[in-house]
């Protein structure tokens, strides 16, 4: 190959790379759900196209490693690309979570005119760090003791606490004693045999736990059973000596008033001086139903009421737990007050609705029949147990 063919390739392949060198690349950015923007992090989705123009003025046989600076214009809370996250954790089947919480979002879109997206982590854990990260752009629903966690974790605040079928936005559990045990106060349980469901229960374990250590009381053994059926049968038959369950007050006579914690003695109804008996329609009642002046029962003990109708004569609530709310309805430290406060009106009213049913309020999601306002001193008697490590 002659001198002249030589030059010429040489120079045909120099002119290609300085064209090329001069286009334009297009640069497609992936941003991903959580991304940081001005110092903020944005819960976002999509592919931001990026043109980078480059001119090279080196030798075409050095590679020149260069910092690109993209600028990314935040999109605004709730607009289409970057919708309010509502975040639930995946308790359930998550197609059950996804079919009931979209008609949720969507209420809250038509109300708000802002845009809401349901969000299922892969667990409890990954939920509160969304709140944590992306505190402007999220919601997301949490147990009390969740809740507490979030709160002292990055100052996430609660806005609604969920009411269930009870009637209640809290939950207490209860210790039970046989009543001719001997063990008529909390210091009595000192080295006591223990009985319990599920100890992983804030209202009926973890709660009491904590409870029975300020009192300086260090029980015995812990003995875990099936159902509730079986651990009041075990309390009747001394298997155990004192066992903690659900505490779900009583029905008062005529229903004028709902039984009031602090205020009536757990079992109110003793003051009658009579046994319990069955209802024609199911109810443990005592000396007739509410609408004839009697009370009404609802704590665990009815569970086996069938089988021993001497549960109740042959056992005694020794002491409540402290009220757990029910779950939470909780916003990101920085989520913006109107959005928030629009949210917290729409919210009461669509668990009130029928349309309700085919959400939140489904028996196959969290069976909840009305939400209310609630404020942070709701969540004091967790702070021991956070304190304490469970």
């Amino acid at each position: 190959m002659n001198k002249r063919i030589l030059v010429g390739l040489f120079v045909g392949l120099l002119v290609g790379l300085l064209a090329a060198a001069c286009q334009p690349n297009i640069a497609f950015v992936e941003v991903t759900r959580l991304v940081t923007v001005d110092g903020d992090v944005v819960a976002v989705g999509t592919a931001v196209p990026i043109e980078v123009t480059r001119v090279v003025n080196q030798e075409v046989t050095r590679v020149v490693p260069e910092e690109v600076v993209i600028e990314v214009t935040k999109s605004p809370i709730g607009s289409e690309e970057r919708p309010v996250q509502l975040l639930f954790p995946p308790t359930v089947n998550t197609a059950v979570i996804t079919t009931r919480g979209e008609p949720l979002a969507q209420i809250l879109t038509e109300t708000t005119g802002q845009q809401f997206a349901v969000g299922i982590p892969d667990d409890t854990p990954t939920l509160i760090d969304l709140l944590c990260a992306a505190p402007q752009d999220t919601i997301g629903v949490l147990s009390a003791l969740d809740y507490a966690r979030a709160s002292q974790q990055c100052g996430a605040q609660p806005g609604l606490v969920a009411m269930q079928p009870d009637g209640l936005t809290w939950q207490a559990g209860m210790i039970v004693t046989r009543r001719d045990s001997g063990l008529n106060a909390v210091e009595d349980l000192a080295g006591r045999s223990w009985g319990v469901v599920d100890t992983t229960s804030v209202p009926e374990f973890l709660a009491i736990q904590v409870q029975l250590a300020d009192a300086g009381v260090e029980p015995g053994d812990v003995v875990q059973y099936e159902t509730t059926s079986s651990l009041m049968l075990a309390l009747y038959n001394r298997e155990v000596d004192f066992v903690t369950a659900a505490y779900i007050p009583p029905i008062l006579p005529y229903d004028e008033r709902p039984w009031q914690y602090g205020e009536d003695p757990p079992e109110i109804w003793r003051r009658l001086g009579l046994s319990p008996t069955r209802s024609p329609i199911g109810y443990v009642i005592v000396f007739g139903e509410v609408e004839f002046g009697g009370y009404r029962l609802r704590d665990d003990r009815a569970s086996i009421f069938d089988t021993v109708p001497g549960i109740y004569d042959e056992t005694q609530i020794l002491a409540l737990s402290p009220q757990i709310p029910n779950d939470t309805v909780v916003f990101g430290a920085a989520f913006p007050l109107g959005l928030a406060r629009e949210v917290t009106a729409v919210l009461p009213q669509f668990a009130a609705s029928e349309a309700c049913v085919n959400s939140v309020c489904s028996t196959d999601f969290y069976g909840w029949a009305g939400l209310e306002p609630v404020t942070d001193e709701a969540y004091a008697p967790l702070l021991p147990l956070l304190e304490a490590g469970d």
